[in-house]
């Protein structure tokens, strides 16, 4: 066990170092949830006024937390990415002969998303916080809220991780990024659900990404005994618990 935790703590640091370099790739994924933030907040403000919305917030609270959740969804994105270069490299295969757990190796590149997922969406929650959104929930909220998004980074970079072991190719790891899109806009991001149109309504009902953003939503703007909290903890928790194992399964059946 002591053994598992060294190997898990100097994989992480030599994983979040790369985090940095470059600095200016984070560019982008701090960017775009700032970008649609103002955008949206301004050319949909009146849905405000649409009967069944949400009484009495705005359209910017409501789209607040939905770019919290998108810093932290792109920070997902690099594991993948980076663990294919380390296959065609050969320095997995030079981790691998060596008496290191798979799961070490996995939760090293997890770690770097956690810490990349936690510095870009404490980014956009202070630049959220200067324009005026607030966290209904205080600090315990704030903490919370990191907690469940971090818990979903991780188990989404995993089926970037799933396919660099699979294909051991970058180009179509780094091409996968565009299920960010359907996944993230079939919810209730811009809409709650009520205002959906039929099939999308049941289309976010069925994605779990919905139950992310319902549960960063309702730790900023409503209360603890708000049912969306823990339905959101919990399938944070389901994913990250399938995606892992889905992970590491995959290190026994494709690089053996």
């Amino acid at each position: 066990m002591t053994t598992f935790f060294s190997d898990w703590y100097y994989l992480s640091i030599r994983n979040i170092r790369q985090i940095w370099r470059p600095l200016l790739a984070l560019i982008p994924s701090l960017f775009i949830p700032i970008f649609f933030f103002v955008v949206n907040s301004q050319s949909l403000s009146a849905m405000e006024k649409a009967p069944g919305f949400p009484p009495g917030i705005s359209y910017k609270d409501f789209v607040a937390p939905v770019a919290i959740f998108t810093a932290i969804f792109f920070s997902a994105g690099n594991a993948g990415i980076e663990l294919a270069q380390d296959i065609t490299s050969g320095y997995l295969k030079k981790l691998l002969v060596m008496p290191i757990n798979r799961l070490a190796i996995v939760m090293g590149k997890l770690t770097e998303v956690a810490v990349q997922a936690v510095f870009q969406g404490g980014l956009v929650l202070v630049l959220l916080l200067a324009v005026g959104v607030r966290v209904s929930t205080g600090i315990l909220g704030v903490i919370a809220m990191f907690g469940m998004l971090v818990l979903f980074a991780m188990a989404w970079s995993c089926i970037g991780m799933i396919a660099a072991l699979r294909t051991q190719n970058a180009r179509l790891v780094q091409s996968m990024f565009v299920l960010v899109f359907p996944f993230l806009y079939l919810t209730t991001s811009q809409a709650p659900k009520n205002l959906l149109p039929p099939t999308f309504r049941a289309i976010a009902t069925y994605n779990p990404v919905t139950y992310i953003v319902d549960g960063t939503r309702a730790i900023v703007l409503y209360n603890w005994d708000n049912p969306a909290i823990w339905q959101g903890f919990l399938v944070a928790i389901v994913l990250f618990v399938v995606m892992v194992t889905l992970v590491v399964t995959s290190f026994k059946s494709t690089l053996k």
